[in-house]
């Protein structure tokens, strides 16, 4: 039963988290304070999971990833209701827990159910729940692009190299993506002969929820509720362009050499896992990407492992660059003797210049 039950650990501290909110006061403060403690703790003290259950029951699954979405809705409900009616300085201590809070259960939701692309439902709602992230354009590029471009640079508007900067990669990776997803939808509507100013342009459709859902919080609530809202969206979006830097940090891949495990960097942080649904089994979820969450590979002796789990990288890259960087380069030297294809070690000849 555990085996469902720690795929309802991201609805849990929803749950947790409107309650915090009806609360209010310095108790619901709290509880969104210890909210933040538990998963910190989790992260660095609950170890691996490597496991491969098989689930007889996956229906099970699927509600404990489509029930974020709703779950979130009724949270930011209950947040703007709070900052339009009665506004407290304290409120804006929710921006973090929230902001991670909608990168797990409407982006990191979507990014699952916008590659369920032969099933319109699971896709109508993911792409209701990046709208909603403003991050309509994911659903093309993500599916149609970085899982062809990953680790070749030059096209990929998401792979990472070495060294750079990771709050300017956010940003730019962020806009890249919106540019990199236009070309790919332009390409295939004039491959169908369809107009690109059309309800066929998915992007176009993409940008109309977006504008549904601002327009709904316009009307509403407050305009100190639409600039929290904002806000919500800036620290979701960084949190997940962040995910997306450590995924692929300093990887390459040649341009038209097949993805294999290690194009990218794995996690089996127990704790990580569980919040993002094994999206940080990535190595697989790239060789094998139509696979379902649960019956991803922990690639413990295929892929490149990190030895924590992506919410502690994202706080070092975030905080202390120089160190998180000092941290891979015995990594990037690793993968470099002991993965990379020939090709790609011409490529990376600088990472023997790493200590290990």
């Amino acid at each position: 039963m555990t085996s469902y039950l720690k795929f309802f650990l991201t609805p849990f501290y929803l749950f947790l988290m409107a309650i915090s909110l009806i609360i209010d006061g310095w108790i619901g403060l709290l509880i969104a304070f210890l909210v933040v403690i538990s998963i910190v703790i989790g992260e660095l003290s609950f170890g691996d999971d490597i496991s491969t259950p098989h689930y007889r029951f996956p229906f099970l699954l699927d509600f404990s990833l489509f029930i974020n979405v709703p779950l979130f809705l009724i949270l930011l409900y209950l947040y703007l209701d709070k900052v339009s009616n009665a506004f407290e300085w304290y409120y804006l201590l929710y921006i973090p827990i929230l902001g991670l809070l909608m990168a797990l259960s409407l982006i990191n939701i979507g990014h699952e159910l916008v590659h369920r692309t032969s099933k319109k439902f699971d896709c109508e709602v993911g792409n209701w729940a990046l709208a909603t992230a403003w991050n309509p354009a994911f659903a093309i590029e993500h599916v149609y692009g970085h899982h062809k471009n990953i680790g070749i640079v030059e096209e990929d508007p998401v792979t990472a190299t070495y060294g750079e900067n990771p709050i300017s990669f956010a940003f730019s990776a962020f806009f890249k993506e919106h540019t990199h997803a236009w070309g790919i939808e332009t390409r295939q509507l004039k491959r169908r002969k369809q107009n690109i100013l059309s309800f066929h342009n998915r992007i176009l459709n993409g940008y109309l929820r977006t504008f549904i859902v601002f327009g709904l919080i316009g009307y509403f609530f407050s305009w100190q509720a639409m600039v929290i809202y904002i806000s919500l969206g800036i620290v979701a979006n960084y949190i997940f362009q962040l995910t997306n830097f450590i995924e692929h940090y300093g990887l390459v891949r040649m341009k038209g050499k097949p993805v294999q495990y290690h194009h990218s960097w794995n996690s089996n942080n127990r704790m990580t896992s569980y919040l993002t649904y094994n999206l940080t089994r990535h190595s697989d979820h790239h060789v094998h990407a139509q696979k379902e969450f649960w019956e991803l590979n922990p690639c413990n002796n295929k892929g490149v492992v990190l030895p924590s789990g992506y919410l502690t990288y994202i706080l070092l890259f975030t905080f202390f660059p120089f160190y998180a960087k000092s941290q891979m380069e015995p990594r990037l030297k690793n993968w470099h003797q002991n993965y990379a294809s020939d090709d790609e070690k011409s490529l990376t000849t600088h990472y023997l210049n790493f200590s290990n």
